[in-house]
């Protein structure tokens, strides 16, 4: 497929980032030292305020996010943080803090502007979530990001702008799939990298950008193969031997693809019901974080029983691991509190289509 790089100038960008159609949003409340270390009693349904109060506070005047509070920033970070804010209403015209989301946005397409060219990594190496999950995955988080907000932009030349970034995000994800329909197999757990590209093109696609019909098919059809059915075991060589990243991924391919039904979704749905399974590693990364991100989407997209358990279950076991201050880190791996909180209130913000967001 023929991508024509786009070029976009300065006085849009700047339009982006500067406009101003909403109540700015508000301060966040000072952290203790203490606290932010602190586990707290048993809970059983997390708290949603205090994350998302950090997170915007948490952001840098660039617009990006780094591991921790107005640390060094990254694209996938940053990435991940813009859909959480979107997933929770915060839109880049509307929403109390749609100012961070508005920012994020053109932290993101300013990074994919430096960077036109189809075999082009869109953010230096040498980034956490670079050594965990792979090179790419700067981009493949910023194709979902694009793509998402692009959903609650009116036609006009801020949507344009973002539209052309994620052009060249396809671009990039598409030279990057190999023969077998991965796009990753660097970094510690590139099965859940490959997941993230399967999603950046699917966000594309759902918003009218040409997407190639071929590479969603075989990027599917590599998740799926993710399942043995004569073991009854998930493969582990992409995922750092832990089933539970192949499992979310599996299960991830499998409702974008209408294929809930498929033996190995089947298999990823029972195995998630046992707890040492859903434990993964045994302590909780960011990995473990988003493993229960794309695990709850599919969950969310079947619906019915297995969904009320799921999240009932997830729920708590969020609560559970939440730090006083309200966030989420990791203890081993991507251990980002910033990328770990994006993560667990993505999952929190997820509903099936049936059941609303409470206001």
């Amino acid at each position: 497929m023929l991508i024509r790089t786009i070029a976009v100038s300065a006085v849009l960008f700047s339009a982006l980032t500067l406009a101003q159609p909403g109540t700015r949003f508000n301060s966040p409340l000072p952290l203790g030292e203490e606290a932010a270390r602190g586990e707290g009693p048993a809970r059983s349904e997390p708290d949603e305020v205090r994350p998302l109060r950090w997170l915007v506070h948490a952001q840098n005047e660039n617009g990006g996010w780094g591991s921790e509070a107005n640390g060094a920033p990254d694209v996938a970070t940053t990435s991940l943080s813009g859909i959480a804010l979107l997933r929770l209403g915060h839109t880049p015209s509307s929403g109390q803090h749609w100012e961070a989301t508005r920012k994020a946005l053109a932290f993101v397409v300013r990074a994919v502007e430096r960077a036109p060219g189809p075999d082009q990594f869109i953010e230096p190496p040498g980034t956490l979530p670079q050594r965990k999950l792979g090179r790419g995955i700067d981009t493949f988080l910023a194709a979902q990001f694009l793509g998402e907000a692009m959903k609650s932009m009116p036609p006009g030349e801020d949507r344009r702008h973002v539209q052309a970034a994620l052009q060249l995000c396809v671009a990039k994800i598409q030279a990057a799939q190999g023969k077998d329909g991965s796009f990753s197999h660097d970094g510690w757990a590139p099965v859940l990298s490959s997941a993230f590209a399967t999603s950046g093109l699917y966000a594309a696609k759902d918003v009218g950008v040409p997407v190639a019909a071929e590479s969603l098919a075989k990027s599917d059809e590599y998740m799926l193969k993710g399942y043995d059915a004569k073991s009854k075991e998930f493969r582990t060589e992409g995922s750092a031997g832990v089933a539970l990243y192949q499992a979310a991924g599996v299960l991830g391919s499998a409702q974008r693809a209408g294929k809930l039904n498929a033996p190995s979704s089947v298999a990823a749905r029972e195995h998630l019901a046992d707890e040492a399974f859903v434990r993964g590693f045994g302590t909780y990364g960011g990995e473990e974080h988003v493993s229960y991100m794309l695990s709850t989407e599919a969950f969310a997209k079947a619906g019915g029983a297995d969904w009320s358990k799921w999240s009932q279950s997830i729920r708590k076991r969020l609560a559970a691991i939440q730090r006083e201050d309200g966030t989420w880190r990791g203890d081993h791996c991507i251990t980002s509190t910033a990328f770990c909180t994006a993560a667990s209130l993505i999952t929190l913000a997820i509903r099936p289509a049936s059941v609303p967001r409470p206001m």
